[in-house]
C-alpha cells in the first residue's frame, strides 16, 4: 500500500510539472522597427499571436473598414465609391469579354514611392451583366444550323433585327465599307421572316441547286416532297443588321451579320458571322469604364489589384 501511495504522489508531481510547463504565458510583444505592440501567447513551442478579432465584439466600432460590396448597377457602384473614396483610392477594370468587371480599392496604397502601404481590404465590385441579346447572338456566332434550327432561331431573335429606311438611315463609314465589300442588299426583318418560313416549309426537301446572284444574295432551289419535281426558289440574303445592347440596360449597338450557308450530304446548313463584335464589346466596355472614372474622379487601371 505504501508503494502505491508513493507512486500516486510521484504521478501527481509529474502532472503538476507538465501542466506548469504547458500553461501559456500571455505577453505583450513589441515590433522593433515600428514599436507596434501585439498580444501573444508564449508556449513551449513558440509564440502565437492573439488575433484582434477576439476583441471585436467588445469594440464600440470596428477598428477599420473591410469587405467587398457587390453592386448590381453601375450607378450604385459610382455612389458607393464616392461615399467611401479618399485621395488614394483606385479603380481596376478587367476587360475579359466573358466576365468584365470593375473593382474599386477604397483603401489602396498611398501614392508615391514613399507612400504608406495600406491593406486594400475595403472594395466595391461591379460585374458587368451581359445582356440576354448579346449572349444569344455571340453564343451562336459561326454555329452551323440545320434549316429548321435556323428558322427557329430567326423567329426567336427577329426583334433584334434592324429595318433600315432608305434615304433616312445611314451606316458608320467602316460598316458601310464592309457592306460594299461583301456586296448585296441588307435584309429587313420581314425578309428574314420570309426566309425562316421558307426554310420551315422546305425543311425535309432536297436541295436541287444553289445559285449565287450578282446582288450578293443566293437562290436555293428545293425539290419539295409534296410536289413531284417542283419547288419555289428561296432567296437567301447576304447581310442583315441587328441592334442589341452589350450590357443590361446599356446603349444599343448596331452590328452587321453576314449570312452564309453550306451544302452538306445531310442538306443545307446555315450560319451567320458577326462583323467586329469584339470591337463593339471593347467600345461599350471602355465607355462604361470612362463614365466611372469621370464620375468618381479616380485613376483607372486595366487589370487586377494586388
Amino acid at each position: 500500500m505504501a508503494d502505491l501511495a508513493e507512486l500516486r504522489g510521484t504521478a501527481a508531481e509529474v502532472r503538476a510539472i507538465i501542466e506548469d510547463y504547458n500553461v501559456p504565458d500571455l505577453q505583450t510583444l513589441k515590433e522593433p522597427g515600428t514599436g507596434v505592440e501585439a498580444l501573444a501567447l508564449i508556449t513551449p513551442t513558440g509564440a502565437k499571436a492573439v488575433p484582434s478579432e477576439v476583441f471585436d465584439e467588445y469594440r464600440v466600432a470596428p477598428s477599420a473598414r473591410h469587405g467587398t460590396a457587390e453592386l448590381t448597377a453601375i450607378e450604385s457602384l459610382i455612389d458607393h465609391v464616392n461615399r467611401f473614396k479618399d485621395a488614394d483610392s483606385a479603380l481596376f477594370a478587367v476587360d475579359d469579354r466573358s466576365k468584365p468587371s470593375i473593382t474599386a480599392v477604397l483603401d489602396y496604397h498611398r501614392a508615391g514611392a514613399d507612400g504608406d502601404p495600406r491593406y486594400g481590404l475595403h472594395r466595391s465590385l461591379f460585374q458587368f451583366p451581359l445582356s440576354d441579346e448579346w449572349k444569344a447572338w455571340i453564343k451562336s456566332d459561326g454555329e452551323a444550323f440545320t434549316m429548321g434550327e435556323f428558322a427557329a432561331f430567326l423567329e426567336d431573335r427577329i426583334i433584334d433585327v434592324l429595318d433600315l429606311i432608305p434615304g433616312e438611315d445611314s451606316l458608320p463609314e467602316d460598316m458601310q465599307r464592309f457592306v460594299n465589300t461583301v456586296g448585296g442588299s441588307i435584309a429587313s426583318p420581314s425578309k428574314l421572316i420570309e426566309l425562316s418560313v421558307g426554310l420551315k416549309v422546305n425543311e425535309r426537301s432536297a436541295v436541287k441547286e444553289a445559285i449565287n446572284l450578282s446582288s450578293g444574295e443566293a437562290q436555293v432551289q428545293f425539290v419539295a416532297e409534296h410536289v413531284d419535281d417542283a419547288g419555289q426558289p428561296l432567296r437567301v440574303p447576304g447581310l442583315f443588321l441587328i441592334g442589341i445592347p452589350v450590357f443590361n440596360q446599356g446603349p444599343i449597338y448596331r452590328l452587321a451579320a453576314r449570312l452564309r450557308y453550306r451544302k452538306t450530304p445531310g442538306g443545307l446548313v446555315f450560319f451567320y458571322q458577326l462583323w467586329r463584335a469584339d470591337r463593339t464589346f471593347d467600345h461599350s466596355f471602355r465607355e462604361a469604364c470612362e463614365r466611372v472614372r469621370v464620375e468618381t474622379d479616380l485613376p483607372l487601371l486595366f487589370g487586377k489589384p494586388e
